[in-house]
């Protein structure tokens, strides 16, 4: 679920928006995982894009920039719950930074967060279709990145994007008439995806699918039916 942040000038950094925490050992951060994020406990998912963690002994809860998930009572909604709550299993550690404005209207902290394994949660939920990528303006840090991976859950047509419910047996909202994108080529800033030895390993990891001639990470499976993807969830 969504609020529009309100705009703050100049940039944040994560930390900033915290109280300083106990001090302590520094920690390796997984890779992926940017400089100069601060970590968190995970306390509650919320719903898809919401969440509540604690750091220094406060608790705080969190929206997370640039993505969208279906509110309580839409299609969608109870598969994106959950597909925040495997990717950040309550009492572990996550990864948060910051972009430009540090809260919106409701207090909430905005924030793009990482897993315990290196994750880019809020990445992840848009590239495998639980989500959609909004500009959370002035917050724009991925939005390029986020609308090229929407880009791809629409065109697998994955989950929101299916023009199907979740079993619930409500109706999803008609699905918006895309609009043309740009040359499918993977930003630059955020790298390919890890590779591992099977595809039920990257799947279990939350990554693919991968198609021929559009994901580089196509090459490093075998594509068993021949079908151009790889990876299928």
């Amino acid at each position: 679920m969504r609020s529009t942040p309100r705009r703050v000038a100049g940039a944040v950094t994560a930390a900033a928006l915290f109280l300083p925490a106990t001090a302590g050992p520094a920690f390796a951060a997984p890779s992926g995982v940017p400089k100069g994020a601060v970590t968190a406990k995970v306390l509650k998912i919320v719903d898809g894009d919401t969440i509540d963690v604690s750091r220094g002994g406060k608790r705080y809860r969190v929206q997370l920039l640039e993505v969208d998930t279906p509110e309580r009572g839409q299609c969608w909604f109870a598969t994106a719950t959950a597909r925040t709550k495997a990717l950040l299993p309550i009492g572990k550690t996550a990864y948060l930074v910051a972009d430009r404005a540090p809260r919106n209207r409701y207090g909430h902290r905005l924030y793009y967060v990482w897993n315990a394994k290196g994750i880019h949660v809020n990445r992840n939920l848009v590239r495998y279709g639980y989500a959609k990528a909004v500009l959370d303006q002035p917050n724009d840090r991925y939005i390029r990145l986020m609308r090229a991976e929407q880009a791809k859950a629409r065109k697998a047509r994955l989950r929101i994007w299916s023009g199907k419910c979740d079993g619930d047996g409500r109706q999803p909202a008609p699905t918006p008439t895309p609009t043309p994108s740009p040359t499918k080529t993977r930003p630059s800033d955020d790298g390919n995806d890890p590779r591992y030895r099977t595809c039920g390993e990257a799947n279990a990891n939350g990554y693919g699918p991968y198609v021929r001639g559009q994901d580089p990470e196509y090459a490093w499976y075998q594509d068993r039916d021949g079908d151009g993807v790889v990876c299928e969830r």
